[in-house]
């Protein structure tokens, strides 16, 4: 439930070019019918392989801050207005009109641009940083070799030797790789063809947070719902109707799941069941509120995190995945304390408002949607506090 400023991945896909909005609109229609993922529906469709959905999520997390999402740039060191046309923000007709105007004033062609309107000055910095890393050394899973791997077409110790051989010649890495039998020209082609999508997602990304809108950020619309006096009031109650099979662990119990996440003080910790539970990846018990939360929050349409659907009790779990966040849930509480009393805390010497459902753990178990804060956290992290409620480090 946690807010985050990445972004949908859905748009990226609509923004690259891997399908277009009718298709990711009819997705999202069948994915209110189904509880099928997004991404698991649009490639059940045929409009999508595995692979467009997985590319595009590589880069998901990057696309925060224009920072991070200038660091995804590649290629030679394009002029401002080639990268404002690739992006699709203007069109080469309109890029001819701003540099008629640029001859006529003097002016350099950023200042025109924020002087007509075309963009902000925040959205010219972002392209001016983007521009200064295009030719930079640094890495970039964007990179022609990095793709090459990422599409299964190379292996990691073929692109080092080609990279190796290239610095021998004055020949590009996709030359090099198709002469040492490493790549064919399809796979080089194919690749090239990703990057330049996948460039374009960015540069949208980019002028979408120079914007100020960020009009695909992610918010969370329940917890945006939620902020209705009625609405509100709802919840709690559907809250305190399930709390008939609390079992509290200390003395201090209520039936509001209001937040604390300003303070530090404790409240009640408690475990509440419901009828309604269903069953989701296998053995794993799936609560409403939880499932309520993934309807958006699947790893796809509204949030790259992973969600690890985990019931083995002695298997650690693992916060980082290829850098990215790890959500286990549905994980029997107690049984994984049981077996790793040394990595967990048992159960009573809880002291905060994270809810188990059915002695699991699952999105309210760390997020409340009453909290409008960034993160929606139940409670106060400070000094970690949220993660030392149950890890003992």
């Amino acid at each position: 439930m946690g807010h985050s400023a990445k972004y949908r991945i859905g748009k990226i896909l609509v923004d690259a070019g891997f399908l277009n909005q009718h298709h990711l609109d009819s997705a999202l229609q069948e994915h209110k019918l189904t509880n099928e993922r997004v991404g698991e529906t649009l490639v059940r469709q045929g409009v999508l392989s595995a692979v467009d959905i997985e590319l595009p999520l590589m880069i998901q997390g990057q696309l925060g801050s224009i920072e991070s999402a200038a660091k995804l740039a590649v290629g030679e060191r394009q002029m401002l207005g080639q990268l404002l046309v690739q992006s699709g923000h203007i069109t080469a007709e309109q890029l001819d009109h701003v540099i008629a105007e640029q001859h006529r004033s003097g002016e350099k062609l950023g200042e025109v641009l924020q002087r007509i309107g075309l963009l902000t000055e925040k959205q010219l910095h972002g392209l001016l940083v983007f521009q200064q890393n295009q030719d930079s050394t640094d890495s970039s899973p964007l990179r022609l070799g990095e793709l090459l791997i990422s599409t299964g077409h190379i292996a990691r110790g073929q692109l080092e030797d080609a990279l190796l051989r290239q610095k021998k010649s004055d020949k590009n890495i996709g030359d090099v790789l198709i002469e040492a039998g490493y790549a064919t020209p399809g796979g080089i082609e194919k690749c090239a063809r990703l990057q330049k999508m996948l460039t374009k997602s960015v540069l949208a990304a980019i002028l979408a947070i120079g914007m100020g809108t960020e009009g695909y950020a992610e918010t969370c619309a329940f917890s945006t719902q939620l902020q209705d006096p009625n609405l509100r009031s709802e919840y709690i109650a559907k809250v305190a109707t399930e709390t008939g099979n609390m079992v509290a662990y200390n003395t201090y119990t209520e039936n509001s799941v209001a937040s604390d996440a300003s303070d530090d003080g404790s409240a009640s910790s408690f475990f509440f069941g419901t009828s309604a539970t269903v069953k989701n990846q296998g053995s794993s018990t799936l609560d409403t509120f939880s499932k309520d939360c993934l309807g958006c929050h699947d790893g796809f349409q509204a949030s790259d995190r992973k969600v690890n659907y985990k019931n083995t009790p002695g298997q650690k779990s693992h916060w980082s995945n290829k850098g990215e966040s790890e959500h286990p849930i549905g994980m029997n509480y107690s049984a994984y304390a049981a077996a790793d009393p040394k990595g967990y805390k048992p159960a009573p010497a809880f002291g905060s408002k994270m809810m188990f459902v059915n002695g699991r753990v699952g999105c309210t178990t760390c997020h409340d949607p009453l909290n409008q804060e960034k993160g929606h956290l139940a409670m106060s992290d400070y000094r970690s506090a949220l993660c030392l409620t149950c890890h003992t480090k």
